[in-house]
């Protein structure tokens, strides 16, 4: 890999209280009008956000919740205008695919937002079913993945405690008196 291709290597992480200003401005960057910040400190205070990096520049974020009927929720994701179509959206999904504890993923988006449907259709979302009455005449479409179970490590077997050599007894008692 040279040097080019690892400045701009995407990668994610769980983001922390560090990376709030850095959401901030995707999030304006984005939806200007829309001011998230409370959303935004209340996910990072309760550890439900991931941020994409290409190279050191954020170029994304998603924030999940856990309480859908029992299940992973994708609530919000959000890619800086100037870095979609670099596979930031399909990053960030892996990622919350890779910590969902159950076997269902769920997310939404609006019937006018085709972009993020082709995102969830290529990361093997299907419809599942639809919200009226959110948005005036644009009906939310809600999309579902099957996860597959997360494997757990198998857990490390205990190191054997070396054995300690102890003096013959005879020498023990000798010691003593």
């Amino acid at each position: 890999m040279g040097l080019i291709e690892r400045e701009f290597k995407l990668k994610v992480e769980r983001a922390r209280f560090h990376h709030l200003a850095a959401l901030i401005e995707i999030n304006k960057a984005v939806a200007p009008k829309w001011h998230r910040n409370k959303l935004l400190r209340a996910s990072l205070k309760e550890k439900r956000a991931f941020i994409a990096f290409m190279g050191r520049i954020p170029a994304g974020f998603l924030v999940w919740t856990k309480d859908f009927y029992s299940h992973h929720f994708i609530d919000l994701v959000l890619v800086h205008p100037q870095m979609r179509r670099k596979g930031v959206a399909q990053e960030l999904l892996k990622a919350v695919e890779s910590i969902c504890p159950g076997n269902k993923l769920f997310s939404s988006t609006n019937r006018n937002n085709i972009a993020m449907q082709k995102v969830f259709q290529g990361a093997g979302f299907i419809k599942s079913g639809i919200i009226t009455h959110l948005d005036k005449g644009n009906p939310e479409l809600i999309f579902y993945k099957k996860v597959p179970p997360r494997i757990a490590a198998p857990k490390p077997r205990p190191r054997p405690r070396p054995k300690r050599k102890r003096a013959p007894r005879k020498n023990r008692r000798s010691k003593r008196k």
